[in-house]
């Protein structure tokens, strides 16, 4: 089967779903809800906070990455899709690629959308301007960031081919591990070892000029640099189970 074949059967698995379109209704809902929220209620709003629930929506979008294969898995549909593609890695690929096609719009939208949404509704003494390159490129990095993360989400999956485990693992990558690292290394390394696990390098590429949390992260190049090596070893990671084991 050609890959082309093989992407539009992808993809239309995808919005075959209902749980596809709640996913991203609820992504896009809450989303701009949050910010508007924030935008007219918060005693002293800051640009950043428009962006708060951008890491809910990465462990969300992770765990819609991880079910795209798992799920299969579990419904034995697997099998079918591997009898129609045996050489498997371009299934893999394929995912990949209906995954990223399908989220990179919807996550343009919702972030461009809750930021306007917050700017309208902010004071106008706290609003930060719109041309303003930074929020620009951290608007963009908002988007980018949940996308690498179910590309994660997905590799890991691929590897694990387990719901609950592969699930369980995503989670606790994503907020048990930052801790426990900060607890268990040396000071002296703690905050550079930290700054590099995928969730930090996620956050990194939103991180505002002058905000908080810009002081305890990577700059924005390094940190997607960062991110997409965790994103290409957990594909890599996934492509190698696939080959090797059954379905």
């Amino acid at each position: 089967m050609r890959y082309r074949n093989i992407v539009h059967a992808e993809w239309g698995k995808l919005w075959a779903l209902r749980s596809t379109w709640v996913v991203f209704a609820v992504v896009g809902a809450l989303a701009v809800g949050l910010a508007a929220a924030i935008g007219a209620t918060a005693e002293h709003p800051a640009p950043g906070q428009v962006f708060l629930a951008i890491d809910v929506f990465s462990v969300l979008l992770g765990v819609f990455g991880i079910l795209m294969v798992t799920g299969e898995y579990g419904s034995g549909l697997i099998r079918a899709t591997f009898a129609a593609v045996p050489r498997r890695l371009p299934v893999l690929w394929a995912k990949a690629a209906v995954l990223t096609a399908a989220t990179v719009p919807l996550m343009l939208l919702v972030c461009s959308g809750s930021l306007l949404v917050n700017h309208a509704l902010t004071p106008e003494a706290h609003r930060y301007p719109l041309g303003d390159g930074g929020l620009v490129r951290a608007t963009l990095g908002a988007a980018a960031a949940p996308v690498a993360l179910a590309l994660l989400g997905l590799g890991i999956g691929a590897l694990l081919r387990h719901t609950a485990a592969a699930i369980t693992v995503y989670v606790l990558s994503m907020l048990v591990l930052p801790a426990l690292l900060g607890a268990a290394l040396p000071a002296s390394v703690a905050d550079d070892v930290v700054r590099c696990v995928p969730v930090a390098a996620a956050q990194a590429l939103y991180a505002l000029p002058g905000g908080g949390d810009a002081a305890r992260t990577l700059a924005p190049g390094p940190a997607a640099l960062v991110l997409l090596a965790w994103v290409a070893a957990a594909l890599a990671a996934g492509a190698v189970t696939l080959r090797r084991r059954d379905p």
